[in-house]
């Protein structure tokens, strides 16, 4: 597959350009292994809260397989579960995804860890490719459809609020008159 790139591109739209270039080439293969991915984001999402920054995150995995280490992939979310962090999967290709769904919790039964511990709230969004080909659902509208309840749910739980908006007048504003008046 040959891909052109126009000339005038500036820098930020080269590199996206070359990341795409270099997704085209990737080739997929197993063990599929999440846990140790999910651990790591569990850490950069609790060193945020370390340093008291207000930050969410979210990672993307896209995998091609059945899971090797479903029950260290459970232990790692039920212990992010309580992290600003979301995890949104695509499953691409004809695998048997059953364990996705089960990671998903959108059945309403939230993980368990293997040591009986639960969830505290759901923080993996799961979509098949094989439903978005289809033309079921489209897949930006499927992994996001989620993220603003998992987002909110854990603003809601820290009790963090919103800064208010500060909108600066403009010099506009500043030189009419824009005081109430009785009529």
């Amino acid at each position: 597959m040959e891909v052109q790139v126009p000339l005038r591109l500036k820098e930020k739209e080269l590199k996206a350009s070359c990341l795409l270039m270099q997704m085209l080439n990737v080739a997929l293969a197993g063990p599929t292994l999440f846990g140790q991915v999910i651990k790591t984001a569990a850490e950069i999402a609790g060193q945020s809260i370390s340093y008291n920054r207000k930050k969410y995150f979210v990672l993307l995995i896209i995998t091609d397989g059945v899971l090797t280490d479903l029950q260290e992939t459970k232990d790692a979310l039920v212990r992010a579960s309580d992290l600003p962090l979301s995890i949104l999967i695509v499953g691409v290709g004809g695998a048997d995804f059953s364990q996705m769904e089960v990671l998903d919790a959108d059945n309403g039964r939230r993980l368990e860890s293997s040591i009986g511990r639960v969830a505290i709230r759901d923080i993996v969004q799961f979509v098949p490719m094989r439903e978005v080909h289809s033309g079921q659902i489209s897949v930006v509208q499927a992994l996001l459809e989620e993220l603003p309840g998992q987002f909110l749910t854990y603003m809601r739980s820290r009790d963090i609020k919103p800064h208010p908006l500060h909108v600066a007048p403009t010099q506009a504003c500043l030189s009419e008159d824009i005081s109430p008046r009785l009529v």
